[in-house]
């Protein structure tokens, strides 16, 4: 049934126009502030750095206020995107207000003692900033449900993410109209949706990552795992809210939202990236990070995906498309077959060019590369086989955390002997970097593939009943005899990676809680991935559910391959918890299998 037309609006709602006026406020109190002092005693900023803060803070309040009068919806969705990142942004910045010296951020303030520093006036006008740009978001969005319904006349925006865009009507009921274009739009939504989702996965990356390195004692940058409690509690906020407004934003029917939406985030995460970049180009004793570049690289997409999905569908040549299937499998398998090769050749070739009188210590961790490398030559070669490769993709967009789990170890001991033994990084560094990085991408592609096979299955299921809709998909996937054995195996593959596989007295191996280090950021991508497949096997089909479980089983058994390929490192070495842990998760996840194939889809 279709919602009722909203009022023709008359104009731009008064509440649009205060949502402008205290975003801009907001701007201009963040850029001007280090200039009234942000702490006492008074430390200058590292550069003139109000410019870099005022531009990319301005860009949402001057786009918002070009379009009011034209396309106040589209007005009211550019101020969403600086609120989303403004609570973030907020913790961030407390760290002001904790400990100055710790912020690191030579754009408000560079230290040149370790004496406490308080807040100033400076500090407070920054936060209220922060503060004022979130208030604009909610006036911008209490202002717009109003012009969001009324863009689509009887579409509602805000409520239609996980419907179509078919005039208020449910992906089940334009299946069961057998409308075309209805479809074509459905796709087009599905496939801005995933574009958008990469690119903001690589932002969230970024933001979690230290924006630069550098030889100053006062001035000592870090990722948020290692960050004070602010910085890094803000950090994760905005890793956490920019895919999930972004994923909001993309999928909605209206388009004024999604392109409003996509360059309000877009021009918030350029406000968090510029600045470093700035420090960097101009502070000689800062180096580059690579976090600012993968946020600002992610904005720069994001402008692109809004200008193409906020045009009209009517139009066709704005349609954002989905490869083909059988191309993207294709894909995903040659870059995973590329990956395996990388990593085992990784495997073969020295890390580090270390001093004559030091053993090279990554010889046992680029150990682990071989079992990950022939993993995934194995899997990509599978999916380049025709009548295979869509039965194997999901083990593959689990599995492929098996290089970086491998990878990130041996990159670990490169780090740390080239900063502490003056060595040098040798090929198999580079190597195993893109082996990590091929990985990666084939994951996000067989991704993508995923996202095409659902929507064909889904549209073509023959006992979809309209009525009741995804309900209905969702009921007749749930397999309580799964849930079971793969919640089991879920708690195992925790405790795989947040224990240690190896102990050996006076050694401390890399994890999670315990020296955390880059080895614990592959530990993280694999607990997760096994943590994410057991969920979605639960309501995946027989077949796909086996193939996520083998795929995590897989990771569980390459963990456990550390002790017997590692052992050599430490005196004394013997088992740790975590290799029982590990056997026993790959054990599970394939009896979880099993029953998952065996499970008749209902």
């Amino acid at each position: 049934m279709s919602r009722p037309t909203a009022p023709e609006p008359t104009g731009p709602p008064t509440g649009l126009t205060a949502a402008i006026a205290l975003s801009a406020l907001g701007a201009l109190l963040a850029a001007f502030a280090p200039l009234l002092g942000l702490v006492a005693p008074d430390m200058p900023t590292g550069f003139t750095s109000w410019p870099w803060l005022l531009v990319p803070a301005l860009i949402p309040a001057v786009l918002a206020a070009v379009f009011r009068g034209s396309r106040p919806a589209l007005a009211a969705a550019v101020l969403l995107g600086p609120a989303v990142l403004a609570p973030g942004r907020l913790v961030q910045d407390a760290q002001l207000v904790v400990d100055a010296g710790l912020a690191a951020r030579p754009e408000l303030l560079l230290p040149d003692t370790l004496d406490p520093l308080g807040p100033a006036l400076g500090t407070w006008l920054l936060l209220a900033g922060h503060l004022l740009a979130l208030a604009a978001g909610v006036l911008a969005l209490i202002a717009g449900r109003g012009l969001f319904d009324h863009a689509d006349g009887s579409s509602d925006a805000f409520g239609s993410f996980g419907e179509d865009a078919f005039a208020g009507s449910s992906v089940a009921e334009a299946a069961a109209d057998g409308a075309p274009g209805r479809g074509r739009a459905g796709a087009r939504r599905q496939g801005l949706l995933a574009l958008v989702l990469c690119a903001t996965a690589i932002a969230a990356v970024g933001l979690l990552m230290g924006p630069f390195t550098s030889e100053d004692p006062y001035l000592l940058a870090k990722p948020a795992v290692e960050a004070p409690v602010p910085v890094a509690l803000g950090s994760l906020l905005l890793a956490i809210a920019v895919p999930a407004a972004a994923a909001f934003m993309s999928g909605s029917a209206d388009r004024d939202l999604v392109r409003g939406g996509l360059l309000g985030l877009a021009a918030g995460l350029a406000a968090v990236a510029v600045p470093p970049l700035v420090a960097v180009a101009l502070l000689p004793r800062l180096q580059f990070g690579w976090g600012p570049a993968l946020e600002l690289g992610a904005a720069l997409v994001l402008v692109g995906l809004a200008v193409e999905g906020g045009r009209d569908p009517a139009r066709g040549s704005g349609d954002v498309r989905l490869p083909a299937l059988t191309r993207l499998l294709r894909t995903a398998g040659a870059l995973a077959v590329l990956a395996g090769a990388l990593a085992i050749t990784g495997a073969l070739t020295p890390h580090l060019e270390m001093p004559s009188w030091v053993d090279d210590p990554s010889l046992y961790p680029a150990r682990l590369l071989w079992p990950g490398g022939v993993l995934l030559v194995l899997l990509g070669a599978a999916l380049l086989v025709p009548s295979i490769a869509a039965a194997v993709r999901p083990a593959l967009a689990v599995a492929w955390t098996a290089v970086p789990l491998a990878g990130a170890a041996a990159l670990d001991t490169v780090l740390t002997a080239t900063q502490v033994a003056g060595a040098n990084a040798a090929p198999g560094a580079w190597i195993s970097g893109g082996a990590m990085a091929c990985a990666l991408l084939a994951a996000i592609t067989a991704a993508l593939a995923g996202g095409v096979e659902r929507e064909e299955v889904d549209l073509a299921e023959p006992d979809w009943h309209p009525e009741r809709g995804a309900d209905d998909l969702a009921e007749r996937s749930w397999r309580p005899a799964v849930a079971v054995p793969a919640a089991v195996a879920a708690l195992l593959g925790l405790a795989a990676v947040l224990l240690p596989v190896l102990a050996a007295p006076d050694y401390t191996a890399p994890g999670v809680f315990t020296r955390f280090s880059t080895s614990s950021w592959g530990l993280i991508g694999a607990g997760v991935a096994v943590l994410v497949a057991a969920v979605l096997a639960v309501r995946s089909r027989p077949p796909r559910a086996a193939a996520l479980l083998v795929g995590a089983a897989l990771v569980m058994a390459v963990r456990a391959l550390e002790f017997p390929l590692t052992a050599g490192r430490a005196e004394g070495a013997v088992p740790g918890p975590g290799l029982w842990c590990a056997i026993a998760a790959a054990v599970v996840l394939l009896v979880a299998a099993a029953l998952a194939a065996r499970s008749p889809e209902r």
